[in-house]
Formats: C-alpha cells, sequence, structure tokens
C-alpha cells in the first residue's frame, strides 16, 4: 500500500481490498493519503473511499473514533467528521482527557459546529477538568476558539484549570506551543481579560529570557499577530525580548509566507520598529519569494516599502514573481502593487507593463466574463 504514491492508484487499492482492511489499515491509509500524489478530498473516488470506510465506523471504530476524527481533521474533510458526531456524542462521556481534546480539535479544525456534539463535549470537559494537562487544555481551548464557542461555564473552567496546572510551577517542564495556543485561543474567546492574558504573555517572557523555552517559527508569528489583534502597548522589556526571539526565524526551516505576513501585519500595527524583525522579513523573501502567493506578495512588498528596506535580492524577487502571480490579484489590488513598486523606486518598464497587462486582463473578464 505505501508503495503507491499516486493517489488514484492508492485509492483503488483500498477500495479492492476494503473487506480485508483492518481498523489499523484505515488509519494507516487515512495517514499515507496526505502524502499521495494529486491527492484531494474532492476526488469522486475519495469520496467513495469514505463512504465505504464510514459504513463499519459504529463496530470497527467505537472504542477509537477520536482516532478517525483526527485523520479526517488533517485531511479536513469535513463530511466525514459531520457523519461520525452520532458516535461521537455516545462515546464523550467514555473518553480520557485526551482522547476528548484530539476529538475536539478534530471538529475545530473542520470547522463542525453542531450543537449537541458541542454541549456533550463542554459537559464531558466539566466533570472532568481535574485530570487534563496543560496539552489538552490548550488544544481545547484551540478548539473552543475555532467555532467561536465562548461559552462562560466551559471558559471559566478552562482558565482556572491552567491556573492550577501553573501558578508555582515556572517554566521549566512547559511547551511553548501549549502557551502560545492558550494565548492566541484565549485572546479570542474572552479579549477583554487582558489580566489573564498578561499572566501568560509574563510566562512566556520568562521562558525567553531564561531559555528554558524553545519557541517555534509558529509560536513566534503567534505572539505577534495576537497583539496586534490586542492592539497591545508593549513595554521595553516585552519589545526587546520578542525583537530579539525573532532573530532565530530564518534558521527555523518552518517560517513560511503567512507566518512573515503575520508578523509585518503586526510590527505595523504595534508601531514596532526595529531592524531585527525587519530584516527577518527581507530576508525570508530574499530566499523564499519566487514561492509567494499573489496575497502575500503584496502584503510583504507593502511591508518593505513602508518600511524603507532596499534589500536588492529581496525586491528583484519580489519583482520576478508579480510577473508570474499578480495576474491573480484583484483590480484594485494590482493598482496598490504599482503603487508600491513606484513608492520604492523599484520597479522597471517589465514589471510595469506586465502588471499593466494584468489590469486590462481583469477588466476584460470583468466586462465579458471569461472565456
Amino acid at each position: 500500500m505505501a508503495n503507491l504514491h499516486e493517489s488514484k492508484d492508492f485509492l483503488s487499492f483500498c477500495l479492492e481490498r476494503a473487506d480485508e482492511l483492518s481498523r489499523r489499515d484505515w488509519l494507516a491509509s487515512l495517514t499515507l493519503l496526505t502524502v499521495r500524489r494529486r491527492f484531494s478530498t474532492s476526488d469522486p473516488m475519495f469520496q467513495l473511499y469514505s463512504q465505504r470506510l464510514l459504513r463499519d465506523a459504529d463496530t470497527m471504530f467505537e472504542e477509537s473514533v477520536h482516532l478517525l476524527l483526527h485523520r479526517f481533521g488533517v485531511l479536513l474533510y469535513a463530511p466525514a467528521v459531520w457523519q461520525l458526531l452520532p458516535l461521537v456524542v455516545a462515546r464523550l462521556p467514555l473518553m480520557t482527557p485526551k482522547q476528548l481534546s484530539i476529538s475536539a480539535w478534530s471538529l475545530g479544525r473542520t470547522l463542525v459546529n453542531g450543537d449537541e456534539v458541542w454541549i456533550a463535549l463542554g459537559d464531558a470537559f466539566r466533570r472532568r477538568v481535574p485530570d487534563f494537562q496543560l496539552r489538552d487544555l490548550a488544544m481545547l481551548a484551540w478548539s473552543f476558539a475555532a467555532v467561536d464557542r465562548a461559552m462562560p461555564a466551559e471558559v471559566v473552567a478552562l482558565k482556572q484549570a491552567v491556573r492550577k496546572d501553573l501558578l508555582g510551577q515556572g517554566t521549566d517542564g512547559v511547551s511553548s506551543h501549549d502557551l502560545c495556543m492558550l494565548f492566541r485561543s484565549v485572546a479570542k474567546l474572552t479579549p477583554q481579560d487582558r489580566r489573564f492574558l498578561e499572566w501568560l504573555l509574563l510566562l512566556m517572557m520568562e521562558g525567553i529570557a531564561t531559555k528554558t523555552m524553545a519557541f517555534t517559527a509558529q509560536g513566534i508569528s503567534s505572539i505577534w499577530g495576537t497583539l496586534a489583534l490586542q492592539r497591545w502597548k508593549l513595554s521595553e522589556e516585552v519589545r526587546e525580548a520578542l525583537c530579539e526571539e525573532v532573530r532565530s526565524l530564518r534558521l527555523d526551516h518552518t517560517f513560511n509566507q503567512d507566518m512573515a505576513v503575520e508578523i509585518a501585519e503586526a510590527l505595523v500595527t504595534l508601531e514596532i520598529d526595529d531592524p531585527r524583525p525587519d530584516y527577518q522579513i527581507a530576508d525570508f523573501v530574499a530566499r523564499k519569494g519566487l514561492s509567494l502567493r499573489a496575497d502575500t506578495l503584496l502584503a510583504l512588498a507593502e511591508f518593505l516599502c513602508v518600511r524603507g528596506v532596499t534589500h536588492e535580492k529581496a525586491w528583484k524577487r519580489i519583482g520576478v514573481r508579480a510577473q508570474q502571480r499578480a495576474v491573480d490579484l484583484q483590480i484594485p489590488d494590482i493598482d496598490r502593487l504599482i503603487a508600491v513598486f513606484k513608492r520604492a523606486g523599484k520597479g522597471n518598464n517589465r514589471v510595469f507593463g506586465m502588471l499593466n497587462l494584468f489590469m486590462l486582463l481583469r477588466e476584460d473578464s470583468a466586462k465579458y466574463g471569461a472565456s
């Protein structure tokens, strides 16, 4: 099964041998699908595969429905998650805290917001709050935030459990990933609770200062993005710690264009003028600029222009990529990109010619429709 690299061949194999596959085989197949070539959940063959798998879910996955939910959550395939809800509701009272948080994460990731399952999930959580570890609480908070479920009883119970888990413990052994998830999720669920958010932020700053926490690119961008959404007035100590932590981004292979945009927009919103994060954004564009999407291309170009960044390689990458992908932008956004190149003094006849051509194509498409 693992040797079939094309998704259609892989799905065909699974369907032909469906009666022979065990629970473990089905779970493995769902995991392997994430790395099959040309795989899409809109593929009719995948939908047949999913229907065949779910036909026996009540018996085959009665005690491990959380694992099945997780695999479909990774694939972002909501129809299967909706179909599993009756089994999930029936099993929730018997799930461990870890299983419950995994189930909640899957529901949140696929944006499945059925009232019955979330009420049952909240009740199961509140009955077993003391048994939840910090990682489980972080996943649960993220899940609540994903579907905008800010029920007071559940949120209060979650915050109390987090405080009980962390108070007096220090930062040794605490995962930065869990704290970042909690910080972002609680900021969305109860943005007015600045006291709780300040406490979480101080814990993360302590972890940075004592070097007891290693922050990933996702964690760093999450902190910046949350602070921007809160319009936080940063103290000098917090600003210095975050700007210094940003310097590690170029060494993190997981740092991507969405994270770069989130940090760039946060720097502008928070009025942070520091060369350290500016350089990391410019360096990312210089290295990865030829793979930018049209929307992130525009956002990063505007940031570099506003900050007066003159990194030649970064601007060259933006110019080349604009000629390749700016056609995906709408007319007002193409106009903005032209204005960016003019203000920065980084455009040339070729760049402006292609952008004007894209404008004409968009105008023709608006008048006469796509051919």
